[in-house]
Formats: C-alpha cells, sequence, structure tokens
C-alpha cells in the first residue's frame, strides 16, 4: 500500500505524525489544524482518559514549536472538557491562547435528543482553542515599535511635553480648558494613543501655560535649544515636529518588518468565534460503497477553509497532523491560484476505515458551497 500521495500543492501520508516530523523542515510550517482524539471512547485511537490527553498531546506540541515559523498559530480541536485539560500545556510550550472558538451544529444531536430523557442540555457543539506565538512580541525591536508610536518610555517628546506642563502647577484637564476640548489632554499628555499637538493646538497650550501657569523665570513649552529665537514657541514646535518625524519614519519602517514577521490574521467582516454551521451532509460527507459514512464527525469544508484563509498567507505551509478525512489538503487543492497555499496531512488509517482511499477522489469533486445561517462563511 503507498504510504505517500504528492498532489499538486502538497503531500498526504499514510503514517503516524511522530514519525513524519522529524523529516520536515524546522520553521516550516505557519499554520497548524490539530483534530485528534478527543478522549471520548468512539475509536480504538480515542480510548484514553481525559486527565491522559496531556501527557498524549504533549510531544506533538512540542514536535509544533520546531516545526512552526516564529510566528504560527494553532487551531486545536476537541470537546470543551478536553480542550480545558491540554490549554495548559499549550500555554507552557510557548502558545499564547487567543480565543476559544465554537462550532454550533444547526442539525446535532438536539434533534434526537428526547425532553423526557435527557439528564442534561444536550451537547451540539464542538470547540476550538485558538493560539499563536509571535516571534517580536518579547523582543527589542518590539519595544522600538511602541517607541516610535510614542507610547514607550524613551520617547523624549512626549515626556518633556508633560514635565513642561506639571512643572506649570497645571492639571492634565486643564489642557481641555485652555483648547475647549474633552479629553485630547490624554492624546498629548499621556501614554494611551499619544500624538504631537497641532501647531494651533500647541499655541493655546502654550499662552495658556504662560497666563495660568506658575510664575518662573522662562516660558513653559519652549525648548532650551530655541530659547534666544525670535519665535520661541514657533521654533519649539517646528524642532519638536521635526524630531516626531524622524520617529514617524523609524515607526513606518518597524512596523512594516514587524507585520511581516508576525503571525497573520485575516479577518473577514461578521466572522466571529461562534461557527455556525450544519454537520456534514451528502454530497459533502465521505462515504463507502455501501453509503455509509466514512467518519461520522467529518469537519465541514467551510471550516477548515476559513482556519486557513485567516491564518496563512498564499505560498505558506499548513500541517495536519490527524488528518482523518484530510479536509484540509481537499480545501488547498481547491483555491484558486492567487491564494494558493501548500500543505502536508498525515493519516496513519489504523482503525480500517481506509480514509485516504475515500479521499483522493474528493479532491476533484465540486460541492456547493452554503453559508448555512452564517454570514461570511467562505469569504
Amino acid at each position: 500500500m503507498t504510504d505517500r500521495y504528492d498532489l499538486r500543492r502538497g503531500v498526504i501520508h499514510r503514517a503516524y505524525a511522530e514519525d513524519i516530523y522529524p523529516t520536515m523542515e524546522p520553521g516550516s510550517v505557519r499554520l497548524v489544524i490539530s483534530d485528534g482524539p478527543y478522549a471520548m471512547k468512539l475509536a480504538t485511537w480515542d480510548m484514553m482518559a481525559l486527565d491522559e490527553l496531556p501527557a498524549w498531546y504533549r510531544p506533538h506540541i512540542e514536535a509544533w514549536g520546531r516545526i512552526c515559523m516564529p510566528s504560527a498559530s494553532v487551531y486545536l480541536w476537541g470537546t470543551a472538557e478536553g480542550w480545558a485539560r491540554l490549554d495548559p500545556v499549550m500555554r507552557e510550550l510557548g502558545w499564547e491562547f487567543r480565543t476559544l472558538i465554537t462550532w454550533h451544529k444547526t442539525n446535532g444531536l438536539a434533534q434526537k435528543a428526547s425532553e423526557e430523557t435527557a439528564r442534561c442540555f444536550p451537547d451540539i457543539t464542538e470547540v476550538c482553542g485558538f493560539y499563536q506565538r509571535d516571534e517580536w512580541r518579547m523582543t527589542s525591536p518590539g519595544t522600538q515599535v511602541a517607541y516610535a508610536a510614542g507610547a514607550d518610555e524613551q520617547n523624549w517628546i512626549r515626556l518633556w511635553l508633560r514635565e513642561e506642563w506639571e512643572s506649570s502647577g497645571l492639571r492634565l484637564r486643564d489642557a481641555d480648558v485652555a483648547q475647549g476640548t474633552n479629553g485630547m489632554a490624554g492624546h498629548y499628555f499621556g501614554s494611551s494613543q499619544w500624538s504631537l499637538p497641532t501647531w494651533e493646538a500647541y499655541q493655546q497650550l502654550a499662552a495658556y501655560a504662560a497666563e495660568q501657569g506658575a510664575s518662573r523665570d522662562r516660558p513653559y513649552l519652549v525648548h532650551e535649544s530655541v530659547w534666544e529665537t525670535a519665535d520661541p514657541p514657533r521654533a519649539t514646535w517646528d524642532h519638536l515636529q521635526a524630531s516626531y518625524e524622524l520617529l514617524r519614519q523609524s515607526y513606518d519602517h518597524l512596523r512594516a518588518e514587524y507585520e511581516s514577521k508576525r503571525a497573520p490574521f485575516n479577518h473577514r467582516k461578521g466572522i466571529f468565534n461562534v461557527w455556525t454551521h450544519a454537520t456534514v451532509q451528502h454530497p459533502e460527507r465521505l462515504t463507502r460503497l455501501d453509503g455509509s459514512a466514512v467518519h461520522k464527525t467529518q469537519k465541514p469544508l467551510a471550516l477548515v477553509k476559513r482556519a486557513n484563509l485567516a491564518s496563512t498567507n498564499p505560498g505558506e505551509l499548513v500541517l495536519t497532523p490527524f488528518g482523518g478525512t484530510c479536509r484540509e489538503a481537499v480545501v488547498c487543492e481547491r483555491l484558486p491560484e492567487h491564494e494558493a497555499r501548500r500543505y502536508i496531512c498525515i493519516e496513519p488509517d489504523e482503525d480500517g476505515r481506509d480514509y485516504i482511499a475515500a479521499v483522493l477522489p474528493s479532491l476533484r469533486l465540486e460541492f456547493p458551497e452554503s453559508n448555512n445561517g452564517q454570514t461570511g462563511l467562505f469569504q
């Protein structure tokens, strides 16, 4: 039996993930979509107890850390109980939790549940922990971006402006009185969303400080380098603006580099962390010759496509270590050329269901795309 299937944009391995990880280039994967054991005892490979999930997954999560890019994402599917046990391991191994996605199955088990026999609220959901790590989050370049934006304590302009205003004995809210505004003082003298005052605002602040501030031998908001000029307030503002433009240039350069290196996230309007979609039906469902489902909990292509487009850029590599019906391969093969991604799907096919044999023909079939009740599902 063939153990490797090389396709147009990726490869499907009939193997165990732990045997494939060592063959992969470190730092090559942008996105991992994990849909492994849930500890629900519904298959031979799913018989562990819930409390055994962390030990089972740990070697896989450690491997993802090696083969993923410095900035990458992981979608970790499971039950709510299973995710709660795996979340500490993900965090410990360097993945930052972003949100918990809930798949609401609109035609789920609640339709079969009897109000008379139910002893709990019927569960018609699966959950998916969304994690990222960013190369620059804890590095000095990240601090430089903040500095250039004006928020860091190294920004001498903001610090000097605040020192000048406080030395006048005036309160921050007096700056709003000086300008007839409400809340702008925080932008000029605070650290949140800092900005350089316009020349008009600067004139108003300097005049108010001169009139209402404590007496001293030199005017407020005049920099020492321009004390002897003909128009010290204007010369000061020109000096501050020139310095700020240098900061902005530094910021723009660093920001562009930062954006190119951080984990991508391409948000589509109308998409939130509750994904409403029916369970897979014909013709998307993979079946055997007798019409029975190959996999009872096959993921909708819509959900896989959403994760793929949200957390990768064209040309980047997606890994599915527990491939099952290899929905990621199907999605990647069908994306238009300008959105093309690469993929590696790994599936041992150990339970006799022969997923891969069913998947390969589906790579060439076209199924209708449906929103199934949620805006922009395929966007």
